[in-house]
């Protein structure tokens, strides 16, 4: 944020003299980056660090991002109470959504497996809750949150060129390359890579997968980031500039829900951008969706197959995601509250179109792990980040804050589609929760603003903040 945009817009005026009193993090002068900002940077690299650097403590695989997660989550939590003692804090629902989300995801699996199920699902909740924390309450003055997003679309850009070694060197680059150092081995990966499964190979060719566990997880990223570029830098440029990079990413990648994601992705952004003044415009959007979910559903005998095979899935894959949930349904429904817990048989050899006991919908994954609580728990902290409204027409956010918010909406819609053809984990697992802790950090800043801004105004600060 320049000077001489604060000079010639009020509300920005405000919102800096605003961050200067009520941030809870510390920033050096000059308007240089903060410690803290400079540890989130480190943490959005950790979270793209390929799964085999993870090491054992005791009987838990932890990576390094687990353990940095773990510890800001810790730092998040005194920042909350120190605001809240200032009164310098906005609920946002989510807030109280991801709580509630990790606490169930403990309580489930305990019900069912007891302090087994307690120490697995124990890392994924804290993973989850613990990132939403550190980016909810630790992001710190005017466009950090925007800084550290464009980062983040420059980190994507590197985990692409690595990922692109795997099909220009026909093998795994990054997997072998860590398997060389470290000696982590996935027997999964062996065998599939053995069999040449469509897991890592298409049409003859590796699929493009680098530091991530999985070809369509890395095609997600691909999407998310691509889209968040597009959407929020003014800069032109550099926002194409990525988002032809995501496109690369997503192509090598082989995936066809990503690129399903991709033409949502930037069909949203697109749209955003040509109705600047059309102010119902995501209602018309959310209208139009629901029409075609119900048609689908009403008149359509295997309706899962048939909007998967309209996304441009090949019809193998489209009666596949169908036969999944037609077994996976019912599971659901024998144990609704608590699921069948991490490593519960779900019966998928009854059904003879599947080839493999994997999951590949998020949503139906979850419902089915820590029961349909757990899996309602989890949507609702990406919805209620949303929930305090649009803010990108806030006078009391720079102009990329406001895109940033769009750009993280669109992001979580595409997310919460693909979530019903793809199953998440990993790194996407923790990067959803830190997409949501942005959003509402976001919320939160612009009434925050607001209200200082009101109460300077009473002051009348107005009158010399024109000289900051």
């Amino acid at each position: 944020m320049s000077r001489k945009s604060l000079e010639l817009d009020p509300g920005l005026q405000l919102a800096y003299l605003q961050d200067q009193q009520l941030s809870p993090v510390g920033r050096a002068a000059g308007g240089s980056l903060s410690g803290t900002e400079l540890f989130l940077k480190l943490l959005l690299v950790t979270i793209f660090l390929p799964e085999g650097l993870s090491f054992f403590i005791g009987d838990f695989r932890l990576s390094v991002a687990r353990v940095l997660i773990f510890g800001a989550s810790i730092a998040a939590i005194s920042q909350l109470s120190q605001r809240a003692g200032k009164r310098a804090v906005v609920c946002v629902p989510s807030d109280i959504l991801a709580l509630a989300a990790g606490a169930w995801m403990m309580l489930a699996a305990t019900a069912i497996d007891g302090l087994t199920g307690l120490k697995g699902s124990g890392i994924e909740a804290i993973t989850f809750t613990g990132a939403y924390l550190t980016f909810r309450y630790l992001l710190g003055p005017l466009d950090s949150s925007v800084r550290l997003a464009r980062f983040s679309c420059k980190l994507m850009i590197v985990v692409v060129g690595i990922a692109l070694l795997d099909p220009w060197n026909d093998q795994l680059f990054t997997y072998e390359f860590t398997k060389g150092i470290t000696g982590y081995v996935k027997q999964g990966y062996e065998d599939a890579l053995l069999q040449r499964a469509e897991t890592f190979f298409r049409d003859g060719s590796v699929r493009a997968m680098g530091p991530l566990e999985h070809s369509i997880l890395f095609g997600a990223l691909c999407v998310w980031f691509g889209a968040l570029a597009f959407t929020t830098f003014k800069a032109r440029a550099f926002g194409c500039f990525v988002a032809g990079i995501a496109f690369i990413g997503v192509y090598y990648s082989q995936a066809k829900g990503p690129m399903l994601g991709y033409i949502i992705g930037f069909g949203l952004a697109i749209f955003y951008a040509a109705t600047p003044r059309f102010t119902a415009r995501w209602k018309l959007v959310g209208l139009l969706v629901t029409a075609v979910l119900l048609t689908v559903f009403i008149f359509s005998a295997s309706p899962v197959a048939t909007l998967v095979r309209l996304s441009g899935v090949s019809p193998e894959s489209a009666w596949a995601r169908q036969a999944i949930w037609d077994t996976g349904i019912p599971v659901v429904l024998g144990s609704p509250v608590f699921g069948i817990g991490l490593n519960g048989d779900w019966n998928w050899q009854a059904n003879g179109a599947l080839v493999s006991g994997s999951v590949d919908a998020f949503w139906l994954a979850t419902a089915m792990t820590y029961g349909i609580p757990g899996s309602a728990l989890i949507l609702m902290t990406i919805v209620g980040s949303c929930w305090l409204g649009s803010i990108d027409r806030s006078h009391y956010l720079s102009p990329e804050e406001r895109r940033l918010a769009v750009a993280l909406g669109i992001v979580m819609t595409v997310f919460v589609f693909l979530g019903f053809i793809v199953h998440y984990w990993g790194t996407c697992w923790i990067l959803i929760a830190v997409f949501a802790g942005m959003r509402a950090n976001l919320a939160e800043s612009a009434i925050l603003r607001e209200r200082a801004a009101r109460a300077a105004e009473n002051r009348g600060v107005i009158g010399f903040s024109g000289g900051i």
